[in-house]
């Protein structure tokens, strides 16, 4: 067993690594979200309400992209999805850059936020395609590592071109998004099966979709309830350590968790691939709730980097696991829709997560707010326990050829 993640991702297919490289390339050119707000303040002179109400817009059409994308992954296939989309939302991002008016911006942007995620089903999918089910954690993980990587490095880079000019931070966002298309376009083939066999032929033809699928419904409540806790970590954590330490603590702490999974998620998703997908999910979301319970018991930089290890922890056991489980729940045919939906209860977590804890944590206090993460945590592991029971154990396990392989 090797725990070199490089190694590790050397092992997977030609056409997973291209993907892993070009997602990486793609997050690291991604300069418009993470900066929209200065650019519609400082640059566009807007009130703090009206960026609000762009950004939220822009928000819940990312939302509806995700939807829109799982459709059409299923509908269209996963290569013309994915090259399609990068492809306009790139030419959308460089044509955000030109823009000579205000009104011009914003209708652009609203339009960016309907096409700029509509790849992502198709990209998770087009893995899940690629790889037996046995192997799946791991490539999953690896396209983890890739998202999380890009983004880190792209947010150095975007901080020293948002001070040159916005313009250059579209225009790269922009370029970046087309090389990925371009790369889709020229060297991947489509990778969904041709004809559906089996379980999958019959739900097929039964036209079985996930809005009436109770096992991803209990899947996804599950996930809300997951991420609205690890989500504190861009909300209400940084606001606990910068209380009484300086903002370089806060940053350090969040960067042990980045350092952790780009080292430690592939190598580690590998090694517990003969467990049971939703059981180590399960401990995953106990380490992420007792994480997060312990902050602030002790006022120490070493404390909080000690929670950090353990949410992280959680982290690096439940999330992989669960997107692939979900690719393997999910009937061929409609494996992009599944994981449309899957992604998007992310967004509405990372949505949810303000509005709902910052007042909660301001009205009853560190001490008080920060152990309702483990009563949060305590059924969502239990119903992972409990859900676990649906699926066959020797295909999670990834022991048997996948039926649809």
């Amino acid at each position: 067993m090797s725990w070199n993640t490089v190694r590790l991702v050397r092992g997977l297919p030609r056409e997973v690594r291209l993907l892993l490289a070009g997602t990486f390339i793609n997050r690291f050119g991604t300069f418009i979200v993470p900066y929209l707000s200065i650019v519609l303040r400082r640059d566009f002179g807007l009130s703090a309400g009206v960026t609000g109400r762009l950004m939220l817009a822009y928000g819940t059409g990312s939302f509806f992209s995700i939807l829109l994308g799982g459709w059409l992954t299923d509908r269209l296939g996963r290569r013309i999805t994915l090259a399609g989309s990068l492809l306009v939302s790139g030419t959308v991002a460089t044509l955000l850059a030109t823009a000579s008016s205000l009104p011009v911006f914003a209708a652009l942007l609203l339009l960016y936020g309907f096409v700029a995620d509509l790849y992502r089903p198709a990209l998770t999918s087009s893995i899940a395609d690629l790889l037996p089910s046995r192997d799946r954690v791991v490539g999953l993980a690896a396209l983890r590592v890739a998202i999380n990587l890009g983004v880190a490095c792209g947010m150095v880079l975007g901080g020293f071109l948002a001070e040159w000019s916005w313009r250059v931070l579209f225009i790269g966002d922009g370029l970046t998004t087309i090389l990925f298309g371009v790369l889709v376009t020229a060297r991947l083939p489509e990778t969904a099966p041709r004809a559906p066999s089996g379980c999958d032929a019959r739900a097929a033809a039964a036209g079985s979709g996930p809005w009436r699928d109770p096992v991803l419904w209990e899947l996804l409540a599950i996930t809300l309830a997951i991420v609205l806790i690890f989500f504190n970590f861009l909300s209400t954590l940084p606001l606990t350590i910068t209380n009484r330490h300086p903002a370089w603590v806060s940053g350090a702490a969040l960067g042990l968790n980045g350092l952790l999974c780009g080292v430690l998620e592939v190598p580690l998703a590998a090694a517990l691939r003969r467990f049971r997908r939703l059981r180590t999910a399960a401990v995953g979301t106990l380490f992420t709730g007792v994480g997060f319970a312990l902050t602030g018991v002790l006022d120490h930089w070493a404390w909080y980097a000690f929670t950090v290890v353990l949410w992280t922890a959680g982290e690096l056991l439940s999330m992989p696991q669960m997107l692939a489980f979900v690719t393997d729940w999910a009937p061929t045919p409609a494996r992009g829709r599944y994981l449309g939906l899957y992604t998007a209860t992310w967004s509405v977590g990372l949505a949810l997560n303000p509005p709902l804890f910052l007042p909660l944590q301001a009205r009853l206090g560190d001490r008080a707010f920060w152990p309702l993460m483990l009563l949060l945590a305590l059924p969502a592991a239990a119903f992972l326990l409990r859900l676990d029971r649906v699926d066959r154990p020797e295909r999670l396990r990834g022991r048997t050829p996948d039926p649809e392989s």
